[in-house]
């Protein structure tokens, strides 16, 4: 390296520039690969929030799933005791919020008992042994 007394004023002044651009530029440089590197950091993260909405809204449907597989299968375990005397597709164990045709039909006039008696009257049976086929 040249030592620093052998350059006159207006070298040593031009140096100075070249040096002080130099520095500009490499700061400059500096604070685009800044840039870039939080850009991508962004990015990652707003890749990563997407995920874990899926995987939440996944997880949610099939907790939903879950509790609906259990809900009708618990209802299927439930004997009927409500039934409607018109449409037999209409029935209620009793168990679990009261459906809407129950309070239509309280509305109306009708009773919980009628509902109980038909689907007494119109609940499936068995057939006797008697009378099955062999």
């Amino acid at each position: 390296m040249t030592p620093l007394k052998s350059y006159s004023l207006p070298e040593l002044e031009e140096l100075a520039l070249r040096i002080q651009a130099e520095i500009i530029k490499r700061e400059q440089e500096e604070a685009e690969k800044i840039r870039q590197a939080l850009a991508e950091a962004e990015a990652a993260a707003e890749r990563a929030r997407q995920e874990a909405i899926a995987a939440a809204a996944a997880e949610a449907a099939r907790l939903a799933a879950e509790k609906e597989a259990a809900a009708q299968k618990a209802a299927a375990a439930q004997p009927v005791r409500y039934m409607h005397p018109s449409n037999r597709a209409l029935t209620w164990s009793g168990v679990g919020p009261r459906p809407e045709w129950i309070s239509a039909w309280l509305a109306t006039g009708g009773t919980l008992y009628a509902l109980e008696v038909a689907a007494e009257k119109l609940a499936p049976r068995p057939i006797p042994e008697s009378l099955r086929p062999r």
